[in-house]
């Protein structure tokens, strides 16, 4: 046994080109080495109490994850929801012992507890397809751990959106879908939403009253193509619109941005130490002022008359239709003007790039900067398993459900607003120290620090 796991280790290594595994393939190679186990303790006599590999033919398996944020979490909803991650496996026909992912990932959002309980379903929403399935256990925990972010402090979801690398959109759909349940919004679906995967559109109305529209952007068109893909899980596309949107290339000198968000959302965004200038410089420049006055005078959402940079947004239309709707339903909705417009980021704990990200808003933009810290605790279950075909409502009402892991992960999140002089529309230029030559130790350089023998202009 020892020698065949040993043997399928280094052909995953081979299959890598040596390299280290990527996370789908350990939790891949978890999976294989545990049905592994679990054959080789039944030929050997073992005291498994799982059931063999022989047991799961004809049977869809099931790995169901749980997670929340701990109540020491700082965000103004303790306990607010529950997330339940469902993924599903069957056994490999080519490849005896071994399983294979199907289907897609399912999110189901649950009621908020600190109880040691599985509380009931609220709402799903299902990513993949049979064409293209998960990718195993624990490879979305940054994106989860920001959606029960957002639907833990619903008061910022709120008028135009937009969310910077994006990848699939998974954290800001689901923290908006959250977000509504939490303020006990009805989302209208249907009560048998558990009997099967959902293949058409079935998201009607899954996003906050006061929520205008979603922008997701990113800078990959692979990203971007994940994005329509989920988008075409809604109902209308007025709700989200997508833009080619190069959050870490410098602007050519003389070129505004071309609309204003009330929420920018990013979600463990990969920046290094000096592309962080560039992600605040945008978040600075996309972001409407927080002064009431700017603010009333500012058309939100709507696209300026300076050209455009990156490309207009692809809004499974024209953009400019999606621009004019999103401006009417906004001044439309009752905003909550105590909650100043919002720049927020969440990503690991570990990250040291953060710092360099909140010194650029602080300092280099004059926004208003506070940051902390929430826990993600992941409650992963051994697998449960039905017959293929099976109604999933069934496994509501199994008494097998079994603790396996209970992991508990670390996320910093960083808020920004701006400062009250700000005014916006394009008055950045004359107002921020990093574009007036005013930033300290290195206001006139691309870097904090002047580079060693070169002008610090």
């Amino acid at each position: 046994m020892k020698l065949f796991l040993l043997a399928l280790v280094a052909l995953c290594s081979i299959e890598n080109g040596f390299g280290l595994l990527s996370p789908s393939q350990c939790n891949r190679c978890q999976h294989l080495q545990r049905l592994q186990r679990l054959q080789a303790t039944t030929t050997e006599g073992g005291d498994d109490d799982s059931p063999p590999s022989s047991d799961l033919e004809g049977k869809t398996i099931y790995q169901r994850t749980f997670y929340r944020l701990t109540p020491g979490s700082q965000v103004s909803r303790p306990n607010a929801l529950v997330l339940e991650e469902r993924l599903r496996f069957q056994l490999d026909p080519a490849k005896p012992g071994y399983i294979q992912p199907i289907q897609g990932r399912s999110f189901i959002f649950r009621k908020g507890t600190s109880e040691d309980e599985i509380t009931s379903p609220l709402y799903r929403f299902d990513v993949g397809s049979n064409d293209k399935p998960h990718d195993g256990p624990g490879t979305m925990d940054a994106s989860i751990a920001t959606a029960l972010w957002m639907a833990s402090n619903p008061q910022l979801i709120q008028g135009d959106m937009l969310q910077l690398g994006c990848g699939s959109g998974v954290a800001s759909i689901l923290g908006c879908i959250g977000a509504k349940l939490v303020l006990g919004e009805d989302l209208g679906q249907d009560s048998d939403w558990s009997a099967e995967l959902l293949t058409v559109p079935e998201h009607k109305n899954p996003f906050p009253k006061k929520l205008s529209h979603l922008t997701l952007s990113d800078e990959s068109e692979e990203a971007r193509k994940e994005a329509l893909d989920m988008a075409k899980h809604f109902d209308s596309s007025k709700q989200i619109s997508l833009k080619d949107l190069h959050w870490s290339t410098r602007l050519p000198a003389g070129r505004r941005f071309d609309r204003a968000y009330r929420t920018i959302l990013g979600s463990d965004l990969d920046f290094s130490y000096p592309s962080s200038k560039e992600l605040a410089r945008t978040v600075a420049n996309y972001l409407l002022p927080s002064n009431e006055l700017a603010l009333a005078s500012t058309k939100e959402g709507v696209s300026g008359g300076s050209p455009s940079f990156g490309g207009l947004g692809m809004d499974m239309g024209d953009d400019s239709s999606s621009s004019s709707s999103s401006s009417s339903s906004t001044t439309d909705k009752e905003l909550d003007t105590k909650i100043p417009p919002t720049f927020a980021h969440v990503a690991p704990e570990t990250n040291d790039n953060l710092r360099y990200l909140k010194q650029y808003l602080e300092k280099g933009f004059k926004m208003t900067v506070n940051s902390g810290y929430v826990s993600l605790e992941r409650l992963a279950f051994t697998f449960q398993t039905l017959e293929q075909g099976s109604d999933e409502a069934q496994l509501e009402q199994m008494d097998t459900l079994e603790l396996k892991d209970d992991l508990t992960k670390g996320f910093q999140f960083v808020q920004a607003e701006h400062h009250p002089d700000y005014s916006g529309q394009g008055t950045g230029e004359y107002f921020f120290p990093l574009e007036t030559g005013e930033y300290e130790a290195g206001s006139r350089s691309t870097w904090l620090e002047p580079e060693e023998g070169g002008s610090p202009w």
